[in-house]
C-alpha cells in the first residue's frame, strides 16, 4: 500500500511539474486546438529575444512566461527549446535566415502525443 501511494505521489508531482509554459496569460500546454507552435529566436547586438506564436493575435504577448506571469529569461534559444521539450512539445522543423543587423531562428514544435 505504502508503495502505490508514494508512486502516486510521483506520477502527482510529475503531473504539476508538466505543463506549464505560459505565453502572456495562456497556458498552451493545456490550451484546445493548439497542437503546433513557432519558437522564434532574434538575436541583435549579442542578445537573443526568444517568442513563441501559437496562433495568437499579433499584438498580444508572446514572451515566455512562468505561472506567476515573469518573463521567464533564456540564456539563449536552445535553452528555450529544451524548456519546451521538457514541458511536452518535441521538434519538427527549423529555419533561419540573416539581415545586416540580427539573426532570426523559427523552429517548428509539435504537441508530443499522449
Amino acid at each position: 500500500m505504502k508503495k502505490i501511494i508514494v508512486l502516486l505521489i510521483i506520477v502527482f508531482a510529475c503531473y504539476i511539474g508538466y505543463s506549464q509554459i505560459y505565453v502572456g496569460d495562456i497556458n498552451i500546454n493545456k490550451r484546445k486546438g493548439t497542437n503546433y507552435v513557432e519558437l522564434v529566436g532574434i538575436t541583435k547586438n549579442f542578445e537573443t529575444l526568444v517568442h513563441v506564436d501559437y496562433g495568437q493575435a499579433k499584438p498580444k504577448a508572446q514572451e515566455i512566461r512562468d505561472k506567476d506571469g515573469a518573463i521567464a529569461r533564456s540564456a539563449s534559444i536552445i535553452s528555450a527549446l529544451n524548456l519546451m521539450t521538457k514541458n511536452g512539445w518535441e521538434f519538427v522543423n527549423s529555419y533561419g535566415y540573416g539581415t545586416n543587423d540580427e539573426n532570426v531562428v523559427r523552429y517548428l514544435l509539435k504537441k508530443k502525443e499522449k
